[in-house]
């Protein structure tokens, strides 16, 4: 059994079965390199502010620096008997560099430890998602960009109500994920301080630098208070909400998939790389990845849910409840990630159907409202006008037709104010074709926000190739971690 970092006060053994009920290892070593990235800015800090010697604090990043370079070339693994990652990385640098490596932990808590490394995780993770969306965008605008005039129905009460394009269509889901990546962003460059300083949860009598330890890793700053700088989990909160949407997103795209693949609505099929069979019914070609994706959305709002009620009722500072946000947290990040691969995989491999589009904008009198607007355009009150397209819908379902398939008399007999011109809005494309405001279903609209979400795209992209290492990470990758200069 390896050495506790608490055992001083003990004179007896802990029971093997807390032991294992306590232990973090098999889940927290996911944090080693963060831990480690940690360790090398609270070390170069502790060196610059002469807490440690020279020798020490060089010793120190020299032996992080290997565990580091060991554990990224995979010829080191985390594992052992020790009770988390922490545990193991000062047993494994002390069996590298001795006592030194004793030293490493002045003027730090495993609290404000545990506190960074996860932080850090969670940052390299929110660019990870917002990378994956932006594949996933880049697809569904080259989609809608090849259908600014493939009509169908858009649904209300999943009814049939108005024409819409089916680029119109792709891009409210390129829209609300382009939301996602943004929500990933303003969390990633705002979200973050630094806790190393807090120690337990007051502080350090050492001469010790909280912003520069911040400035070290990247963050936006220290925390200004010790106490909540250890306790505070909101951003573990916020990357599960952030993720918790942008699957509630996807369940929205992949219900769609699954109803539009039915023969009921027959307005895509799937290619056979994204659909399954049946183990009995020789026929069937299921969207079986887009309901395990549907499914996977409950999953990670189930995974919310649980941090939310650990968080709830603890009084300041840390508590051990707080090793509970971990697995939830890392569940959520890999779903969604897995996720979004999924789901770029079954927008690729949908093919769409647009003369059963198109043979689903007749029977639904999906132009009436076109008829009320015309009648509004006429001097008649919507209210009233309104009424009388209504009426005009049940002589065209009375007659087995549609509304434009109805005599100019028979219109007239609604209302006297209908006259021939009522033609060229009633046919679906007309209807979609005269919405050309911002926004929009008409193709000159939809070629506009094809250039907005076409903007929205590069910008995301700038961002994504602006982000930089942290400075110690490039000290470490450039071989300067106790230089001069950092």
């Amino acid at each position: 059994m390896s050495q506790k970092l608490w055992g001083g006060r003990f004179s007896g053994g802990v029971d093997a079965r807390i032991d294992a009920f306590t232990s973090a290892l098999s889940f927290d070593r996911r944090l080693v390199s963060h831990d480690l990235e940690g360790s090398m800015a609270h070390a170069r800090m502790l060196l610059e502010q002469e807490v440690l010697t020279g020798s020490d604090g060089q010793a120190i990043l020299a032996g992080l620096a290997s565990l580091l370079a060991d554990i990224e070339a995979g010829v080191l693994q985390v594992e052992g008997p020790d009770e988390d990652v922490h545990s193991w990385i000062e047993r494994n640098l002390t069996d590298r560099i001795g006592e030194p490596a004793l030293r490493l932990h002045t003027a730090r808590s495993r609290n404000d430890q545990t506190a960074t490394a996860l932080r850090l995780y969670v940052r390299t993770s929110l660019v990870d998602l917002a990378r994956r969306t932006g594949l996933l965008l880049e697809l569904w605008l080259d989609l809608a960009a090849e259908h600014r005039e493939t009509w169908l129905p858009g649904y209300t009460h999943l009814q049939r109500g108005q024409p819409v394009s089916l680029a119109h269509h792709l891009l409210a889901h390129f829209w609300s994920f382009e939301a996602d990546a943004r929500r990933l962003r303003t969390l990633h460059d705002g979200g973050f301080r630094s806790p190393l300083g807090a120690g337990a949860l007051a502080g350090s009598p050492y001469p010790i630098a909280p912003k520069r330890s911040a400035e070290l890793l990247g963050f936006v700053d220290s925390y200004p208070n010790s106490m909540l700088a250890v306790s505070d989990r909101d951003y573990v909160a916020e990357a599960i909400f952030v993720s918790s949407l942008a699957m509630v997103h996807l369940s929205r795209f992949a219900t769609e998939v699954i109803l539009w693949t039915t023969p009921e609505f027959g307005f895509a099929t799937l290619d056979d790389s994204i659909a399954k069979g049946s183990s009995l019914m020789p026929q069937k070609k299921n969207p079986e990845a887009a309901e395990i994706l549907r499914g996977k959305t409950g999953r990670v709002i189930g995974d919310l849910a649980g941090l939310l009620s650990v968080l709830q009722g603890l009084p300041l500072t840390y508590n051990s409840d707080l090793q509970e946000d971990k697995e939830g947290l890392f569940d959520a990040l890999d779903t969604a990630a897995a996720s979004l691969e999924c789901a770029a995989a079954i927008a690729g491999g949908l093919n769409f159907c647009p003369d059963r589009m198109a043979a689903a904008l007749v029977g639904g009198f999906l132009t009436a409202t076109d008829l009320a607007d015309y009648l509004v355009a006429k001097g008649v009150a919507f209210r009233s006008a309104h009424h009388l397209a209504g009426q005009a819908v049940r002589s065209a379902e009375e007659k087995g037709g549609e509304l434009w398939e109805l005599e100019l008399a028979e219109l007239q007999e609604v209302s006297s104010q209908i006259e021939a011109d009522v033609f060229e809005i009633l046919r679906p494309e007309s209807s979609a074709g005269r919405k050309r405001h911002r926004g929009g279903p008409a193709p000159e609209s939809v070629g506009d926000q094809l250039e907005e979400a076409a903007g929205a795209l590069g910008e995301l992209g700038d961002w994504l190739d602006g982000i930089e290492a942290s400075p110690i990470r490039r000290a470490y990758d450039e071989g300067r971690l106790a230089g001069d200069a950092l």
